[in-house]
């Protein structure tokens, strides 16, 4: 039967009364249950199986289903230690309506991803499947349906496959080993002290997954997969009763197990006493410190509830910009810090103060982070700080309502598993706007302040200390680190202060220029601008979103026409120190006051081989996005504070990221294919960091952005172009312009040539990492990188079906194929996977045998149409969002491409063959250009 939940009518109308009056919350009993969005029909079937079913038209021609069941890690008795998670991957092993792979050859086949699409997660109260099914073909949505009821009721768990499956669960443990996890195996007994979660992570015991006896899966899954557990979620384009019928018809049978087991909800026991753990590892990459303050988890079921939530979330935010203003420090504190109140596990909350440190500030960081809480304790907030989170977290939900019709299925499903697995409230936008209007003006400072002493108890406390085991590294002990506490409770200080900032901009409009062509593409729904000063500007109104304006701006150059190879990491870093300092009057943080409840960001950037401007806003905000874009071309800050505070946190990063085996692993890597070549490295060294100049930076940064003529413009969403255009005049065409003419510098960075091979020691955990590599100039064609991209899109099929479903010597595996034209033509295929140290050579002749396969045979048709209708569905999918949009039209804007990128996409998809499959595979491929980099452990 289903639960009809409906809002009594006269609530609705007090609350939306209350966007006139406010006083009217008075009115309003707090102890009202939250509503439940009228759209979403939540229904049990006799069974006691949940069901959520919505109707929604985002994205079109396509259902979002999941199933979840209310059992994980938390459930396991001791002889069934990471089964939770091995039943999960069962689920794609043979049910009863699909043989072994049969599934995940289906799903392929109508453009359903394995792993990006269809996927699911274990953790240690749920299970969670999760599959998007396409809707092009009327029969998908019941064969998806049949999928979801096979994977709670239709396992076949044969002896064959559970054997099969030990390994990929085994390799997927593998990727979990290192320095984090073994300091999380000694810290977990503190972090969650007496409690069972500390015995029952997810992944289990590797001996255990090796040696269990197949019926202690099975009795997993038929103790706690039953329909009282579970729920269905369905949200697409499909009417509700329909989808409600189609539920009943695949769920309605089964039966709850006669005697079945109580679930039980396992809580964390509290302490009086504050626990510590510092625990450390020769191949930690940083230093952090986490404070958590344990909490019963705070209901969320009343309108009482929401607003004491609105209270914590304020004082969290606030008290973490505080902190967020430290980094401005010459020499910072802290590499960064954080606060927050959020649902720590099972039963619980916690309230976290969490900081990453340099090796000699690691009571000074902890302490610093301690002061900001304590004052907010001591003093409370400003107004002038809650008026600005007002302003934000108003101009946040308006933006919510009014893209509220443009809300995609993705989304609302994962709210409802939320509300079935935690009984989060899913109110409608509507609801949520009026609340918000309604109870932001009842809340005062002071109860905001008295948050943070209800958060901040002496009870529950757990600190965590973890970070390198080096000799020169003195950590503070259990003493000084509760010592430090007590410090900073006793220490004398000040109130917050801090200074009015003018809310202007720009003061002075700069003298606009003028639009002296336009044109329309009918084809492409565009309208195109050229300024007086060189600027282009193309423009495409969708309706994808109510409330987004997405901008990009691009010009050749970049950091490659800085000559001198010694001075290019000012160049690679003068966009980070512009961008993190402010711009015009305004420092970075003063920026950020001024543009609370302002919804536009803007943020500048050099590459190697272009310099870029990109943006978002809303359309009332629009003109300050243009304001903001242009003070960045004609008025970057120079905020001497941040940049020694980056270099001061780069230094520090350094002295603790090569203890990391995967930096090691990747730096080394990189230089490996770059040759060396000083164009080719991501990162400085101690000596170049000195070396660094605040001058030199913003000199290239000013010289980037000097010609706005080389600059073309796109922006999409819900924009008018003529409407826009005094806009575009006024902060646009007044860039300046040199009608420079720029292009781009080939650096000659290039990967090796020839058969080479590289192996690199890093790690003392038994995992290696293979890397196959081919790469070399060749002639740039859009229609041979639609091949080759779908080459690699296959070579991961056939891989994942031989390295993972035959040979189970791998959790995942990938293939990529890549053709690019910068700085010249040259093309990129290449397959990674990590395993066992032991496989690596038979897992890479395997990998060679289904390569040359495809160079002898070419793919089989089966396999091209499932790559071909996976990018097909991406496409359509892709074409109702703006970020699309902007990408492949600022392509055509800059003149790289004509308009067929876009009308022509589709057909570049369908043009591709087997035999031009076979003969990329053969070209690409070949033996005598291949490079592989295996990574093992140090000897």
């Amino acid at each position: 039967m289903e639960k009809k939940l409906k809002l009594i009518g006269p609530f609705w109308l007090l609350v939306f009364l209350v966007l006139w009056n406010t006083s009217a919350w008075a009115q309003i009993d707090s102890n009202q249950a939250v509503p439940v969005d009228p759209q979403v029909r939540i229904g049990t079937l006799s069974n006691g199986l949940t069901y959520y079913v919505r109707e929604n038209q985002k994205p079109e021609e396509k259902m979002e289903l999941r199933l979840v069941v209310k059992a994980g890690s938390i459930l396991e008795d001791d002889d069934q230690q990471g089964l939770a998670h091995f039943m999960e991957h069962m689920g794609f092993n043979g049910s009863v309506n699909f043989s072994e792979n049969e599934l995940v050859s289906f799903l392929q086949s109508i453009g359903v991803q394995f792993g990006a699409d269809l996927n699911a997660y274990t953790s240690f109260d749920e299970t969670v499947y999760i599959l998007p099914i396409p809707l092009n073909n009327p029969d998908n949505l019941g064969t998806g349906m049949q999928v979801l009821a096979d994977w709670a009721f239709g396992a076949l768990l044969l002896d064959k496959d559970i054997d099969d499956e030990r390994g990929v669960v085994i390799e997927e443990w593998r990727t979990g080993q290192g320095a984090a996890q073994r300091m999380r195996d000694r810290y977990f007994d503190k972090l969650l002290y007496n409690s069972r979660y500390a015995e029952r992570l997810p992944i289990g015991k590797v001996d255990i997954l090796e040696n269990f006896e197949y019926e202690t899966l099975r009795r997993f899954y038929r103790e706690w997969y039953r329909p009282n557990l579970m729920a269905v979620i369905a949200t697409g384009p499909v009417p509700q009763d329909e989808m409600i019928a189609l539920i009943e018809e695949k769920f309605g049978a089964q039966q709850n197990p006669e005697g079945a087991r109580e679930r039980v909800y396992y809580d964390v026991p509290g302490h009086a006493e504050t626990l510590v753990a510092i625990e450390t590892d020769p191949e930690a990459p940083f230093i952090q410190i986490q404070f958590l303050v344990k909490h019963e988890k705070a209901p969320m079921a009343t309108i009482g509830d929401m607003r004491k939530n609105l209270i914590r979330s304020a004082f969290t935010d606030m008290l973490d910009d505080r902190i967020e203003e430290l980094t401005e420090l010459p020499d910072p504190p802290f590499l960064g810090a954080g606060v927050g109140y959020s649902t720590f596990i099972g039963q619980a909350d916690a309230y976290s103060l969490s900081l990453a440190t340099g090796p000699d500030k690691i009571i000074e960081g902890f302490k610093a982070v301690l002061r900001e809480n304590e004052r907010v304790n001591r003093f409370g907030f400003t107004e002038s700080e809650w008026e600005r989170f007002k302003r934000s977290y108003l101009s946040s939900i308006e933006r919510q309502y009014n893209d509220r019709d443009k809300v995609e299925s993705g989304t609302y499903v994962s709210r409802y598993v939320s509300h079935f697995l935690n009984g989060s409230p899913i109110p409608d936008m509507e609801f949520r706007f009026a609340f918000a209007q309604a109870v932001l003006p009842t809340i005062t400072v002071e109860e905001i302040n008295a948050v943070g002493r209800e958060l901040f108890t002496e009870e529950n406390r757990v600190i965590i200390l973890t970070g390198p085991q080096k000799d020169e590294i003195v950590y503070p002990t259990e003493t000084q680190l509760l010592a430090a506490i007590a410090e900073i409770e006793a220490e004398d200080l000040e109130p917050y202060q801090e200074e009015v900032q003018a809310e202007s901009l720009i003061p002075n409009l700069p003298t606009p220029g003028r639009i002296v062509a336009e044109e329309v593409n009918e084809t492409l729904g565009t309208t195109t601008f050229t300024l007086s000063n060189g600027v282009k500007v193309m423009i495409k109104t969708t309706e994808f979103k109510n409330d987004e304006i997405l901008m990009s701006a691009t010009s050749k150059g970049g950091t490659s026409l800085i000559q001198d190879d010694a001075d290019v990491f000012n160049g690679n870093f003068a966009s980070a120190i512009v961008g993190g300092g402010g711009v015009g009057e305004f420092s970075s943080i003063d920026l950020q006051k001024v543009l609370s409840g302002v919804n536009a960001r803007v943020f500048p950037s050099i590459g190697s081989y272009s310099q870029g401007i990109s943006g978002n806003a809303t359309p009332k905000d629009f003109e300050t996005m243009l304001q903001l874009t242009h003070l960045y071309f004609t008025s970057p800050y120079r905020n001497e504070n941040i940049f020694e505070s980056f270099r001061s946190q780069q230094k520090t990063q350094m002295a603790t990221m090569m203890a990391s085996p995967d930096f090691q692993f990747q730096i080394q890597v990189n230089d490996f294919l770059t040759q060396g070549h000083p164009r080719g490295r991501s990162l400085p060294t101690v000596e170049e960091l000195d070396a660094l100049s605040l001058d030199r930076m913003m000199e290239i940064y000013k010289d980037r952005f000097a010609d706005a003529s080389g600059f073309t413009f796109t922006f999409v969403g819900n924009i008018d172009a003529q409407e826009a255009k005094p806009l575009l005049e006024q902060y646009l065409g007044s860039l300046p312009s040199m009608n420079r003419n720029e292009n781009y510098r080939d650096m000659g960075v290039r990967t090796p040539s020839g058969q080479v091979e590289k192996v690199i020691r890093a790690g003392k955990d038994d995992k290696a990492q293979v890397i196959m590599l081919f790469s070399d100039e060749t002639e740039y064609d859009l229609q041979q990188a639609q091949v080759i991209s779908q080459l690699g899109e296959i070579l991961t099929i056939k891989l994942i079906e031989t390295l993972r479903e035959e040979i189970g010597g791998v959790y995942g595996v990938g293939a990529s194929g890549i053709l690019s034209n910068r700085p010249v033509p040259t093309y990129q295929v290449t397959i990674q996977w990590p395993c066992g140290p032991d496989n690596v050579e038979i897992l890479t002749e395997a990998a060679w045998k289904e390569i040359n396969k495809i160079k002898e045979n070419g793919p089989s048709a089966e396999d091209l149409a499932k790559v071909q209708e996976t990018k097909r569905r991406q496409l359509v999918e892709n074409r109702q969002r703006n970020n699309f949009w902007l990408g492949q039209l600022g392509q055509i804007v800059n003149g790289e491409y004509g308009d067929y990128i876009i009308t022509e996409a589709e057909d570049r998809i369908n043009k591709v063959t087997v035999a031009d499959i076979q003969a990329a595979a053969k070209k690409y491929m070949d033996e005598s250009q291949y490079i592989r980099v295996v990574r093992l452990p140090e000897e």
